[in-house]
């Protein structure tokens, strides 16, 4: 079940702050944090791993350079199997080697089985993806707003666009080894299932929906999902060692998961809803799923989905991006095709828990494909060690040919030039700073349009249809623009960030949020150096012994400072509790110090900004001077400041929000 979207989110919370997205989306694991700068130097390395022994000292330095202690490796080329391996450590203390049968968690790559079982339910007449959710679960609660237009289907649950709000804290949190029943677990979420957008629109990876669909086959079949994955796929594709529940550890080997670090060990994690993200597999498990991928549903001579599912699975179809025109990238059925910097569309799944990350990667025409597990929540050690993976499989093979660009229409550029934010937050509490630090700018330039975020470097688009664009450097569609009146979006703009919807709001909204925000951030800096100045003058007076700290005029606008400051110091607090948390979610999703903290500090942010405003209006210390006038001024409007920003908060259900509940 991959969390890096939240942390992704702590992330740019963290950097909205000192500098003043969300694709798929997905997201509460360290491992989406930055690479370490051993990390960065790897990627600088040109040089293509031309054989497996090549490749494996490529991997091997970068577990040595990140300290991550181990991976798994597999790489199929068509049917054959070209290599599986395990590499490094997979338990530090006592020390053991990692090998192609140590079994890693592979978080939300676990999704493939759920949609596999649907299509194949389907193809047998037992249900279809176009079911009402409504129909097929009497009784089950949700809401959609738009049920009547805009029917909830299994579809949607499926590729992510019921417009659900993601899991909460408090169910990620939850590790009971009982294990749970697949509905146990999903009723410690009911809450989150209100569609937010019409179903069938805009999208939000979600990790309920699957978890539906697989209650579903549940009843349908009349046995545990576990069960039903067991006899349909892992036994008939050769997943021989693959488990959604934690395996006897003296028979089997399984990995300890470690924290970025490489060295704080994570507990087994025992996931609410484990057809979302619970299973354990090898290097040689992996091989096995790879060759029935590539073979198209075949292997070994036997067909288990009938040709052309495989082909519905890896293209997305409910998304207003992909009825708009943007076929060949976006999340399908439990796989997600996603373009990268030479233009190749890989289709795969990635995953995240906490203290390890996956990635199942293939290209289905050139037949190749690989995946990769590591025991450490380190995002810069799997890019890297993808990276080189992906380096030697297309090593030999020429780039793709580009969707021929058009040239750009002078009256679309103008149309839609301007500011957009995203409307699509996987998890909805952390839609407040997605609608800042998401802002982006689009502008013409020539014959193609730029698009700038405020975080990240500016991409340039070339048309490849009136309202269709591809990146520069791309090869397939990957981003359009178009009215969405039915969703509320007379300027629409779906597809960057890997799905990502956007609505264009107007110049002056933008830069009066930009500008609320730098305020802000400067008030914060402000404040902090009144609290410096403030120590230091009192360390002063009360060496100097000959000052008087009563003198008239001396505290003119002091209260105010204080109150500042004691804001200041809340929201400092709430972004170390809510990176923190976000490193831990079992103590964010629990009543512990840390969550406490981000549940409190918003509180008390608002108090103080509502009593600075409060005591604005009392007489105070009489000013003496020009200086004492300004502190007063400053200290105002750092004060209005923490107001408009406590409001913005409490709009957005910030503050009182309960991380544990």
């Amino acid at each position: 079940m991959p969390l890096r979207r939240l942390s992704l989110a702590a992330a740019a919370l963290a950097v909205a702050t000192t500098s003043a997205k969300t694709h798929p989306n997905a997201p509460v694991d360290a491992g989406a944090g930055s690479a370490s700068a051993a990390a960065v130097a790897l990627s600088a390395d040109s040089l293509t791993p031309r054989s497996i022994a090549a490749l494996e000292a490529r991997i091997r330095r970068i577990l040595d350079s990140t300290h991550t202690p181990g991976a798994g490796v597999a790489i199929v080329r068509h049917d054959s199997v070209i290599y599986t391996g395990g590499l490094g450590r997979s338990r530090l203390s006592p020390a053991r080697n990692a090998t192609a049968a140590t079994l890693f968690r592979i978080g939300s790559t676990s999704k493939i089985f759920v949609s596999l079982t649907a299509l194949a339910l389907e193809h047998e007449g037992k249900l279809s993806l176009g079911d009402p959710l409504s129909r097929r679960m009497p009784g089950f609660w949700f809401r959609n707003p738009w049920e009547q237009t805009d029917t909830l289907r299994l579809v949607h649950l499926l590729e992510h666009t019921s417009g659900f709000d993601d899991n909460s804290i408090k169910a990620y949190a939850n590790s009971d080894p009982t294990p749970l029943s697949l509905a146990a677990g999903l009723a410690l979420d009911s809450t989150t299932r209100v569609s937010r957008w019409r179903p069938g629109t805009r999208f939000a990876y979600c990790n309920t929906g699957p978890g539906i669909v697989a209650l579903i086959t549940e009843r349908i079949e009349g046995k545990p999902f576990e069960t039903i994955v067991q006899q349909r796929w892992f036994d008939r594709i050769g997943m021989r060692t693959a488990t959604y529940l934690l395996p006897d550890t003296l028979t089997a080997d399984l990995t300890t998961l470690y924290r970025a670090d490489g060295v704080t060990a994570v507990p087994y994690w025992h996931l609410f809803a484990r057809p979302a993200g619970a299973i354990n597999a090898s290097a040689h498990d992996m091989a096995a799923l790879l060759r029935f991928l590539l073979g198209r549903g075949v292997i070994g001579g036997d067909t288990l989905l009938p040709p052309g599912t495989l082909d519905r699975a890896e293209h997305a179809s409910t998304w207003i991006g992909a009825r708009t025109g943007i076929r060949d990238v976006g999340y399908g059925l439990g796989l997600y095709r996603q373009e990268d910097d030479d233009g190749r569309v890989w289709t795969g799944h990635a995953g995240g828990v906490e203290g390890g990350i996956s990635d199942l990667s293939y290209l289905p025409a050139e037949g190749v494909g690989y995946a990769l597990q590591i025991n450490a929540a380190h995002g810069g050690a799997m890019r890297e060690i993808s990276k080189a993976v992906r380096a030697y499989l297309t090593r030999d093979l020429p780039r793709p040919r580009a969707v021929r660009a058009l040239p750009l229409s002078p009256v679309i550029a103008r149309e839609f030039a301007g500011w957009y934010r995203p409307v699509s937050p996987r998890p909805q509490i952390v839609a407040f700073l997605e609608r800042i630090v998401g802002l982006q700018h689009l502008g013409a330039s020539g014959q193609t349009v730029r698009l700038s975020p405020l975080i990240g470097a500016a991409a340039s688009y070339v048309p490849v249809d009136s309202l269709l664009f591809r990146t520069e450097r791309g090869a397939v569609t990957t981003m359009s623009l178009h009215r969405d009146a039915a969703d509320g979006r007379a300027h629409a703009m779906d597809g960057p960030g890997g799905g990502t919807s956007f609505e264009r709001i107007g110049t002056a909204t933008a830069l009066t949020t930009l500008a609320a925000t730098a305020l802000w951030v400067m008030a914060l800096i402000v404040s902090v150096l009144a609290a410096v100045w403030g120590s230091l003058r009192w360390v002063v007076r009360r060496v100097g012994r000959g000052v008087d700290a009563t003198k008239p005029g001396a505290a003119a606008g002091a209260v105010l400072w204080r109150i500042s400051i004691v804001a200041t110091g809340c929201g400092m607090l709430y972004l170390v509790g809510l990176t923190l948390g976000f490193q831990d979610v079992h103590a964010m999703g629990t009543v512990s110090a840390i969550s406490l903290l981000v549940f409190a500090t918003p509180i008390v942010f608002a108090v103080c900004a509502v009593a600075g405003l409060a005591l604005m209006f009392r007489g105070g210390t009489p000013i003496v001077n020009g200086r004492q006038r300004a502190s007063l001024w400053l200290a105002r409007c750092a004060t209005c400041l923490h107001l408009l920003t406590a409001s913005y908060l409490a709009r957005h259900d910030v503050i009182g929000w309960r991380p544990w509940v």
